[in-house]
C-alpha cells in the first residue's frame, strides 16, 4: 500500500510542477495588478493559522490604509462567482466563517470573495485602487502575479508528513518552498526545542536563501456570552471547549495557556455550521460537567448573539505575534520585507 501512495505522490508532485512551470512559461494569462500584491498561503493541507496571520498584517500600521482582501470563499455559494463585502454587514450567513469574521474585525477593508481571484483583482483595481492586495490561500494560485508570497508552515506537523499526497500533507513538492520570500512557522508556542530545530534545518536544506519567521499564537482575552470583550484572566472556569476548525486540538492547548481547566474537547468538521440541536448538545454537555462552553472567534461568529446568551457561550480570542514580541511589520522588515513600502505602481 505505501508503495502505491508513494506512486501517487509522485506523480502528483510531476503534475503540480507542470502546472507552475506552464503557468511561468505563459506570463499573459497571469494578471498584473497595479496595487502590490502580498499572498498569504501555505503548502500543506489542514490548518497552518492563516487566517489570525491575515488579521495581524492588517492590523499593523505599516501597512497602507488603502488595502482589499481577495479571497476564494471556499465551499460557499460564491466560490465559483463573485460577491463583495464591505462594511460590517448584515452579510449573508453562508459566506465562509473567515469571511465573516474579516469584515466584523475590519470593516473599513473590502473583501472580494470568488475562486477567479484574477477577475476579482481587476474588480478591487477598478472600484477601489487599493495600494495593497492581500491574497489569502494564494501559494498555489497561478493567475496573479504577486510581490510577496509568505507561505505558513505549521511546527506541530510531523516530519513524515512533508512530502507530496496523498502520502503525506503537501499541495506541492518542498523545493516550491524557494518560490516563497518568507517562510513564517506557526504554534511554535506548542513545539519543543528540537523540533524547531528540525525544521530550521529542513528549510534550510529545502530553500536556503529564504528567510523564516517564529511566530506563536497567545490568547488575547474573552468576549463573554452577552459579547463583551474581557480580559485573559476574567475568563470561566473549568470549560468545555468545543471548535470546527482544521485543528481543534490546538484550540484546547491555547486555553491551557490561558490558565484554564479544559474538562472535555469537541470538534466538529471543519467550518461546520452549529445547528440549534448541536449547541443545544455541547451546552448540555457542559452543564453535566459543570463546566462552560467555549468556542474560537471563527466559531463564534456564526453562533447568533441569542444563542450564545441562551447557552451561556464564551470566546477566547488570539493573537499571533512574532515569538521575539516584536510587532510583525518590524520583524517582517528586519527580514527584508517592508510593508510601508508597498505601493501602486501607477
Amino acid at each position: 500500500m505505501k508503495r502505491f501512495l508513494s506512486a501517487i505522490s509522485h506523480l502528483y508532485g510531476r503534475l503540480a510542477r507542470t502546472e507552475h512551470r506552464f503557468f511561468k512559461a505563459v506570463p499573459f494569462l497571469v494578471e498584473r495588478p497595479a496595487a502590490c500584491v502580498i499572498s498569504v498561503g501555505n503548502l500543506s493541507v489542514g490548518g497552518t493559522g492563516k487566517t489570525p496571520f491575515l488579521f495581524e498584517l492588517l492590523s499593523d500600521p505599516s501597512l497602507p490604509s488603502n488595502r482589499v482582501v481577495l479571497t476564494r470563499g471556499y465551499r460557499s455559494p460564491w466560490e465559483r462567482g463573485f460577491y463583495l463585502v464591505t462594511g460590517a454587514g448584515p452579510h449573508p450567513e453562508d459566506l465562509t466563517d473567515e469571511t465573516r469574521l474579516l469584515a466584523a474585525l475590519f470593516p473599513d477593508v473590502p473583501v472580494l470573495v470568488g475562486k477567479n481571484r484574477a477577475h476579482s483583482a481587476r474588480q478591487a483595481e477598478r472600484w477601489f485602487e487599493p495600494d495593497v492586495m492581500l491574497l489569502d490561500d494564494g501559494f498555489q494560485y497561478r493567475r496573479l502575479s504577486r510581490d510577496i508570497d509568505i507561505v505558513l508552515w505549521d511546527a506541530l506537523m510531523p516530519a513524515e508528513h512533508a512530502q507530496p499526497l496523498p502520502l503525506g500533507r503537501l499541495r506541492e513538492p518542498p523545493e516550491r518552498l524557494r518560490d516563497a520570500h518568507l517562510i513564517v512557522l506557526t504554534r511554535c508556542e506548542l513545539a519543543d526545542d528540537p523540533t524547531k530545530r528540525r525544521w530550521f534545518d529542513w528549510f534550510t536544506a529545502t530553500a536556503p536563501r529564504v528567510p523564516i519567521l517564529e511566530m506563536e499564537t497567545k490568547p488575547a482575552g474573552w468576549i463573554d456570552p452577552q459579547g463583551r470583550r474581557l480580559p485573559v484572566g476574567e475568563g470561566p472556569d473549568p470549560v468545555l471547549a468545543f471548535a470546527a476548525i482544521a485543528q481543534p486540538e490546538t484550540f484546547a492547548a491555547q486555553l491551557k495557556r490561558a490558565g484554564n481547566t479544559v474538562l472535555e474537547t469537541r470538534a466538529f468538521r471543519d467550518h461546520d455550521a452549529f445547528s440549534a440541536d448541536r449547541l443545544a448538545s455541547v451546552a448540555e454537555a457542559a452543564r453535566r460537567l459543570g463546566a462552560t462552553p467555549v468556542c474560537t472567534a471563527k466559531d463564534r461568529i456564526k453562533i447568533s448573539a441569542p444563542q450564545a446568551a441562551e447557552h451561556g457561550i464564551w470566546t477566547l480570542e488570539i493573537r499571533m505575534r512574532p515569538v521575539t514580541g516584536e510587532p510583525l511589520g518590524e520583524a517582517l522588515k528586519r527580514l527584508g520585507i517592508d510593508l510601508s513600502r508597498c505601493r501602486r505602481t501607477s
